[in-house]
């Protein structure tokens, strides 16, 4: 059933950290694929929750490890996880997913968690910061799938306290929001996630996303010139042509001034600069629409202002 979340205001709690970059992965196993798909540890590492890494050993996978390499050393203070199979719901409870996790760092040091089993990323902090040059998850104890038996994670970053390179909103408001599905949700947080095959994307079913907005609240006044973002479903190009995406908005500030914005009708990332105006909220209108050749459906993969 098709039903639109109009006007909906929403408000997210994961703190702003600088997520830092991955030069490497490997793995104790991995789950044999296939001329279509693969489960090899890369895939936790490449920007698409849709994509997996499966450990490969008997049963449940207790004691299967993955690995993220650093470029060289840093110094980190935890982790924001995606666990179990992403690609669908369906698949998501169909597979397992990892109860106790045990971390170690290149020094051999050690810190355990217990992961909560919900189908939301899931953000560990560490008891203090550590330097390392490495990530070891191990696989201590698992939330059984109600199908295969194989550990699953999808994604993994890593990061250090210094602060985001964009403006991070306390709190979104939107004029409608696509509902929640087999394949996951379209809130606006998506927008910030860093992954391509996440997304906002409007839910009125009568129009093609022509006036639609997202109000970002930044919770205090921030000095803002940028916007950085990849337009419409970027999961692929064929999934790009399928879907609508904008290419001329308005930005609408705290303060009543505005400024129009071009979009490019691209989904590979682009930074569109504008004035610079102080401003504790913008909301960002769809003011002209591409139609997709499937969908009638406006997306916004990922959106985020800079300073």
């Amino acid at each position: 059933m098709f039903a639109a979340f109009m006007a909906t205001l929403l408000t997210f709690g994961v703190a702003s950290a600088k997520d830092l970059k991955i030069t490497g992965t490997s793995a104790s196993s991995s789950t044999p694929g296939d001329e279509n798909v693969n489960y090899e540890p890369a895939n936790l590492t490449d920007g698409k929750q849709s994509s997996v890494w499966a450990e490969g050993a008997e049963g449940s996978g207790l004691g299967s490890w993955v690995q993220v390499d650093l470029d060289g050393e840093q110094t980190i203070t935890g982790l924001r996880l995606w666990n179990g199979n992403w690609y669908t719901h369906d698949f998501w409870e169909r597979h397992s997913r990892i109860k106790d996790l045990e971390v170690e760092f290149s020094d051999g040091s050690i810190e355990k968690f217990v992961l909560k089993d919900q189908k939301l990323p899931e953000e560990i902090r560490f008891s203090k910061a550590k330097k390392t040059s490495s990530v070891k998850l191990k696989i201590r104890g698992v939330y059984s799938g109600n199908t295969f038996s194989d550990t699953c994670l999808s994604e993994i970053k890593v990061f250090d306290d210094a602060p985001n390179e964009y403006i991070k909103p306390i709190a979104y408001k939107t004029s409608s929001t696509y509902p929640e599905d087999a394949d996951g949700n379209y809130l606006p947080n998506n927008m910030e996630d860093g992954l391509v095959d996440s997304m906002w994307c409007e839910g009125n079913k009568t129009g093609d996303g022509t006036g639609e907005w997202i109000e970002f609240d930044f919770g205090g006044s921030q000095s803002v010139s940028k916007l950085k973002m990849r337009n419409g479903n970027a999961f692929s190009l064929a999934f790009f042509m399928k879907a609508n995406s904008v290419v001329a908005g308005t930005l609408t500030f705290s303060d009543g001034s505005s400024e129009k914005i071009a979009i490019k009708p691209t989904s590979m990332e682009q930074v569109i600069s504008f004035p610079a105006h102080t401003a504790s909220k913008v909301k960002f209108t769809m003011d002209e629409i591409r139609k997709g050749k499937e969908f009638n459906d406006l997306c916004l993969s990922e959106a985020v202002f800079l300073p």
